[in-house]
């Protein structure tokens, strides 16, 4: 990582942050929206839809209009490579299940760049020398919350939950 980089995002500390049964509320706002996002395009999928209005709007709000074909994409593969069903719930749900604190866990790391271990990811998910079909879709993503400067782990860097770090959003 140049020395630039981490003067701007400062890597999170290396210790698993997302937990089954976690309330949504107390992560930072990336980790809130990726949950919410996944949860909506999950609901969608079931419905036999590819992607939602209510979704692409939410992205095109955060300057990433690229987001919801990528959270598209991801849960795609997600469906492909899992060999069992998923535990996401509806977007009102209050916690965490351990499938999207796995992801969001899984999506932090790609995020952080810095060597931070994947051991603690699905091991269906992390290999992509092994045809793993989610690696890459999680790479973009990552790669786009990043540019937008959405940064996952800020809350354990002192920073606080979403709603109180709003107003520093605009």
């Amino acid at each position: 990582m140049k020395q630039a980089d981490r003067a701007f995002f400062p890597a999170p500390p290396r210790r698993p942050a997302y937990v089954a049964d976690q309330p949504v509320a107390e992560l930072g706002f990336a980790e809130q929206f990726a949950t919410w996002a996944m949860r909506v395009q999950w609901t969608h999928i079931g419905d036999g839809r590819q992607q939602s209005l209510v979704l692409q709007r939410a992205f095109d709000a955060l300057d990433m209009p690229e987001g919801a074909e990528l959270v598209a994409e991801l849960t795609e593969a997600l469906i492909r490579s899992t060999r069992r069903p998923l535990s996401i719930p509806c977007p009102k749900w209050r916690v965490l299940t351990g499938d999207e604190a796995r992801l969001l866990a899984f999506v932090a790391a790609m995020q952080a760049r810095d060597g931070t271990p994947l051991a603690d990811c699905d091991p269906d998910w992390r290999a992509p020398k092994t045809g793993s079909s989610v690696w890459a879709p999680a790479q973009r993503l990552a790669l786009a919350f990043a540019a937008a400067g959405l940064r996952f782990g800020m809350t354990r860097m002192g920073e606080p939950p979403f709603p109180l770090a709003m107003p520093r959003l605009h």
